[in-house]
């Protein structure tokens, strides 16, 4: 008895039970190859990633390989799942359906990875470039997409720092602007770059302040006047009681008393008043002072109202600005990230740095089956790809011959009804041709006798 039969008929080993559906049932399982089939995580891992068990079972020492690959799928959705729920935590916050929104993205990209490798399996190396680079784009899409809100997770401090400086410096800018294009005083600005900045306080003080302006212009008139006609009105006194006094100079005597040059400058005086007006000249120009003091007084009160209807009115928008930027999302985040990493070149090399190995990782179970030999299982993949090929070639070719016999057959059948079909039809012809020939010369035969009678 040989070696091998000393193993086929080992008591631990069960004989007459086939290892696999293609050996026959009296080769005895663990004898050289097939092994038997492993149970357990590394065969739902392996699973995952499409590999042939009953191939595999061939080449065992492969096994550690495809369990550790699909390890790395497993792992790779791991990671979607935490991504997915650190950028959607970021828009809606937490959600009792944020776990099964995880779940799902997680089983959509270990899907797409399983299929990336699987499609590989058996892959001829020469077809390096066409099998593999497309799919390594692909993953490297997906490595991205999965990588970003994984980076935002790590810079999130500085990230919040720096979205909540940049809404101040937006908030601070936003109400600035809108001090400049609305002035205290209620009057809009006319800079094309206030479009949609100014505010709608009301009424204006404007007319009281054109009224003020209209009413100051005529008391400055009247002053003017009434300054002139005081002074003419003193200079007419002053000359009149200098007459009187009796002192020298152009125009008086020197004669003190009342004499007839001191009556007629009095009078001069007195009519001077008269002609002038000059009590109502007062009188009117403290009418105008009094008026002058009530306008002011108005449009100081009109100024106020509108100051504060203004800054009343930029508060509320600054307001709502302000509350409008309460709120963070992810775009946000982004944006808040790209600005860091324009600013500091330490940032910007830190954000590539991370993304890059998220991404490298992501792109594990591309690139470890890329990057590894072809192995063994590969090749028998390989050969069991092409063997399936060839007979179902052969397969094609026996249903062709089949399915052609049939079809001739068939054809045949058809040729020979025709012809049936062409021979039923003559001999009807035929019959009735034979059946006019009798008719007509029975109608002769009629004819003929009736010519007889008549004769």
């Amino acid at each position: 008895m040989t070696a091998l039969d000393d193993r086929l008929a080992a008591p631990d080993r069960p004989v007459g039970r086939p290892a696999r559906q293609s050996l026959p049932n009296d080769v005895a399982v663990g004898a050289l190859r097939p092994v038997l089939p492993q149970r357990g995580v590394p065969r739902l891992l392996r699973r995952l990633i499409g590999v042939n068990e009953d191939v595999l079972d061939w080449v065992p020492e492969e096994r550690p390989r495809y369990t550790r690959l699909g390890l790395i799928v497993l792992n790779t959705g791991v990671l979607a799942a935490v991504s997915m729920h650190l950028a959607l935590v970021s828009v809606v916050g937490g959600q009792w359906w944020l776990p099964l929104a995880d779940l799902g993205w997680a089983a959509i990209i270990v899907t797409v990875d399983s299929w990336l490798i699987s499609s590989t399996h058996g892959a001829v190396r020469t077809s390096l470039l066409g099998t593999y680079l497309p799919r390594l784009l692909l993953a490297v899409l997906l490595g991205a997409v999965i990588a970003e809100p994984l980076v935002l997770a790590v810079f999130h401090q500085s990230i919040d720092n720096e979205i909540a400086d940049h809404r101040k410096q937006q908030v601070e800018g936003y109400e600035a602007a809108l001090r400049r294009c609305n002035p205290p005083s209620g009057e809009p600005s006319a800079d094309p770059s206030c479009a949609g900045l100014l505010v709608v306080v009301g009424e204006s003080p404007r007319a009281a302040r054109d009224e003020l302006d209209h009413a100051t212009a005529d008391r400055a008139a009247l002053k003017t006047r009434a300054d002139e006609v005081d002074a003419r009105l003193a200079e007419l006194n002053a000359q009149a009681m200098d007459e009187c006094a009796g002192r020298a100079g152009p125009g008086l005597t020197a004669v003190p008393g009342e004499g007839p040059e001191c009556l007629r400058n009095r009078a001069r005086a007195d009519e001077y008043r008269r002609d002038h007006q000059v009590d109502r000249l007062h009188a009117d120009l403290a009418a105008a002072d009094g008026r002058v003091a009530d306008l002011t007084a108005k449009v100081a009160d009109a100024s106020g109202r509108t100051e504060r209807l203004v800054g009343d009115a930029i508060t509320a928008k600054v307001d709502q600005k302000r509350a409008n930027l309460a709120d963070s999302g992810l775009l946000d985040r982004f944006e808040a990230l790209g600005r860091l990493s324009s600013a500091h070149f330490t940032v910007l090399v830190a954000h590539v740095l991370l993304a890059l190995l998220l991404i490298a990782l992501d792109c594990m179970p591309v690139l470890s089956k890329m990057l590894s030999a072809r192995t063994e299982y590969d090749s028998r993949v390989r050969r069991q790809l092409d063997v399936s090929g060839r007979l179902h070639d052969l397969q094609l070719k026996a249903s062709e011959k089949r399915d052609a016999v049939d079809f001739e057959l068939q054809e045949l059948r058809f040729t020979q009804r025709l012809r049936a079909g062409v021979d039923e039809i003559g001999g009807e012809d035929r019959m009735a041709k034979a059946k006019r020939r009798m008719e007509v010369d029975a109608q002769i035969d009629r004819l003929a006798a009736a010519l007889e009678q008549r004769g």
